[in-house]
């Protein structure tokens, strides 16, 4: 949605005066179900995967010139979780790609650096690259999940402010009443586009079903997500409804293994 939001001011910007880069960030996690307020994970679910392989795809607003896809891979090893993702946004036209690779220490508190390389492609003009670096903070017990990340908090390859990526920082919140459901709020700031303000809530009606829901205060965008388990997978699927620019529909397959239990 902030990427939309982004090119749509860049369109307008470009008309009055120096434009900004690109690149702003979602604030996203390797693994996206773990960014989003209207979306139910157990608090400890980083905790207890051993491998998580996660791929979702969307058309923001039904728009052909906004394809979103997003793909990421974590890894827990004794000495740290290890991280690979790749994603893309945009179409033929304009696109952005991202690979990132990150690396987070610790067990119930976690710190962590995601190193990504981004490119940047107009048609008729070429391609520019860059390099970034995000900074990561994980917090899990059985009351809460708390998320913390610095986008861009270094960038390289730019030759003007102009064309810098923007930094951008996020915090999600998780507060779990009960086992069942959890209260999640995020809060946003970059200087594009300011502070914004999430809520959402989410409840596992059994094993297999959850559902959720969530407010953008900013943009009164509603959303809602269904996550259905099957064993080792989850299927997800999101809707997001924009009162001017209509509708997003959101599928995603997520693949995991547990880690095996010491008594």
């Amino acid at each position: 949605m902030l990427r939309l939001y982004f090119l749509i001011s860049f369109l307008f910007i470009l008309c009055t005066e120096p434009s900004f880069s690109a690149f702003e960030g979602e604030n996203d996690f390797i693994i996206h179900p773990t960014s989003t307020v209207y979306s139910f994970l157990p608090s400890d679910y980083l905790l207890k995967k051993k491998f998580i392989f996660t791929t979702s795809g969307s058309r923001l607003y039904s728009m052909p010139e906004c394809n979103k896809i997003h793909t990421g891979l974590l890894s827990a090893f004794p000495f740290a979780l290890f991280g690979v993702d790749v994603s893309f946004f945009g179409s033929e036209l304009y696109n952005e790609t991202e690979l990132g690779l990150s690396i987070l220490k610790g067990t119930k508190n976690l710190f962590g650096i995601r190193m990504k390389i981004m490119k940047l492609g107009i048609k008729g003009y070429g391609s520019r690259f860059y390099w970034g670096n995000d900074l990561l903070f994980l917090s899990q017990n059985k009351l809460f999940y708390f998320q913390s990340i610095y986008t861009n908090a270094l960038s390289y390859g730019y030759r003007y402010d102009e064309e810098k990526p923007i930094s951008s920082f996020s915090s999600l919140l998780r507060i779990y009443p009960g086992e069942w459901n959890s209260f999640n709020i995020k809060i946003t700031f970059s200087v594009l586009t300011g502070t914004n303000f999430e809520i959402g809530n989410g409840v596992k009606l059994s094993n297999t079903l959850s559902v959720g829901g969530g407010f953008d205060i900013e943009t009164r965008s509603i959303s809602s997500n269904l996550l259905l388990s099957l064993s080792s997978t989850d299927l997800t699927y999101s809707i997001s409804s924009h009162p001017e620019l209509g509708l997003t529909h959101t599928i995603g397959l997520i693949f995991s293994q547990v880690k095996e239990s010491r008594e």
